[in-house]
């Protein structure tokens, strides 16, 4: 079972606006921040009729592997059984955070493990204690903060209430 923080989750909202009408203000959103306008830090595009995929504009962190977007949001929008505007959407953060929380405790253990050969044995019980402990805490926050900003972001700015 992955910690919730660096793996997807799914969010059910309503919105008062009609379904063409909650897509209309979607897609003046991404017109207007696919240039240098930095009022709302959400861009994106729509993927099919009611489903899109939105990214944060800027972020707190630049990575560099084969996703460059700190947290990833994809959605859909639909009229439900009563007729209300509904918005089912999942938010993930990148995935080089979910390598990381696995790959750094292995180097960590390794370093907790091995004969400590060039000698001071305190040195190399602090490094994998890092590695092992303070590295994936680190993508743990990471994750959540990265999710829970572009959740956030996106529920207030089309007023979205949640399913309950």
């Amino acid at each position: 079972m992955l910690p919730k923080q660096i793996w997807k989750e799914e969010f059910q909202y309503y919105s008062d606006k009609s379904v063409d009408g909650l897509k209309s203000e979607i897609q003046q959103l991404f017109d207007k921040t696919n240039g240098w306008n930095f009022s709302v830090n959400l861009t994106g595009e729509f993927i099919s009729e009611y489903e899109f995929k939105m990214t944060p504009k800027w972020q707190f962190a630049v990575i560099k592997s084969f996703e460059r977007e700190v947290s990833y949001l994809n959605g859909q929008i639909f009229s439900d059984e009563f007729k209300r505007t509904r918005v089912t959407f999942t938010v993930r953060p990148n995935s080089i955070l979910l390598i990381f929380f696995f790959v750094f405790p292995l180097f960590g253990i390794f370093a907790l493990t091995t004969d400590n050969i060039n000698g001071d044995i305190n040195e190399t019980r602090i490094v994998g204690a890092v590695f092992t402990f303070a590295v994936p805490a680190l993508m743990l926050l990471f994750g959540h903060f990265a999710k829970q900003g572009i959740k956030n972001r996106f529920v207030k700015t089309f007023d979205l209430s949640p399913v309950v």
